[in-house]
């Protein structure tokens, strides 16, 4: 019996322009990241305006294998049977996070013929949306030790902060930590510690965001410490919100992969995205009938193009962006 890298490798992958055409996607709309990867830029959903929506199909409490094949296995699998029966598909998918792809369960494009592909690009970095991510959580964290070295204006009670740093490995010696030790220079000394970036709340939010703008509210909105009299304290009264915008502009972009038969992937932030190549013998897998997606990803990332399309491609394509975790 082949490896999932054996069938993977020995997959027939489409340029993504051939699978974002099959997708209605014009070019113009790719935001190439090398030949097998591209971002959708927002402005598609313009150019669909007033098309009817998709049908929506949703792949939930699978149990997994022990070693993960799941959720993603099964919505890939279910995308490409839709294909095969003529159906126009769009998988939507959440990214995997490194932190699962360095463990025990691996990476997270799904398994034998049902696998999004590149999947080495789709369980590493992939175009950098958990990394963006990581960033602006990150940044909101060192302005809220910063706001306590400079005077804490705000009155922020210092035990009372919530909002803890992220880093996208598993790293068990940094859960718990104290920040601010050394010189006074070095700020606030304090207990915090590190999360999973998964699991941060920005990659929530990022997965519901519906426009630029509508992500600058939202970050705007999250809580993170309170003040001594009782006060929420929110990324907008530390004025980090719009930098937190700015570093995930790009991250808010799906990204267009494809699956073993060539099945059309969106994926968005999270920990399981990947996209499938073609395999030696495809089913074509289109994008109208319905979107498929094994998590949450963000519902305007559902595709509304038309639902009774034809392909004559033997593969279709699969869209990856970020997503909630899996507990959300």
């Amino acid at each position: 019996m082949k490896s999932d890298l054996q069938l993977a490798r020995e997959a027939r992958l489409e340029p993504i322009e051939h699978v974002a055409n099959r997708a209605s996607i014009p070019e113009s709309y790719l935001e190439h990241y090398g030949r097998d990867v591209a971002k959708v830029s927002l402005d598609i959903e313009q150019a669909h305006e007033g098309r009817p929506r998709a049908k929506y199909v949703v792949v939930t409490a699978v149990t997994p294998t022990p070693l993960g094949e799941g959720k993603t296995t099964t919505a890939v699998g279910l995308a490409q049977g839709l294909e095969k029966i003529g159906r126009k598909t769009m998988l939507a998918l959440r990214q995997p996070s490194m932190g699962p792809t360095f463990g025990i369960k691996g990476g997270a494009a799904g398994a034998g013929y049902s696998q999004v592909l590149p999947m080495e690009k789709l369980n590493l970095h992939l175009t950098g949306d958990f990394h963006a991510i990581t960033a602006a959580h990150n940044l909101l964290a060192a302005m809220i030790d910063n706001h306590l070295h400079q005077g804490n204006a705000l009155d922020i009670e210092p035990h009372s902060i919530s909002w803890r740093r992220v880093v996208d490995v598993n790293d068990r010696a940094l859960r718990n930590t104290i920040v601010g030790l050394g010189s006074r220079i070095d700020g606030v000394p304090r207990q915090t510690g590190f999360d999973i970036t998964a699991a941060s709340e920005v990659g929530v939010i990022l997965s519901l965001a519906t426009s630029l703008a509508d992500l600058r509210a939202r970050l705007g909105r999250i809580v993170v410490a309170y003040t001594r009299s009782g006060e929420p304290v929110s990324a907008e009264d530390l004025h980090a919100a719009g930098a937190m915008t700015v570093i995930m502009k790009d991250a808010i972009k799906p990204n267009l992969l494809q699956t073993t038969e060539n099945t059309r992937c969106s994926s968005t932030l999270d920990h399981s995205a990947t996209s499938p190549p073609e395999t030696p013998r495809s089913s074509p897998t289109r994008w109208a009938a319905g979107a498929v997606t094994s998590c949450s990803p963000r519902p305007d990332s559902v595709p509304t193009w038309e639902p009774n399309g034809s392909s004559t491609s033997s593969a279709a394509p699969l869209v990856c962006a970020p997503t909630p975790p899996s507990w959300w």
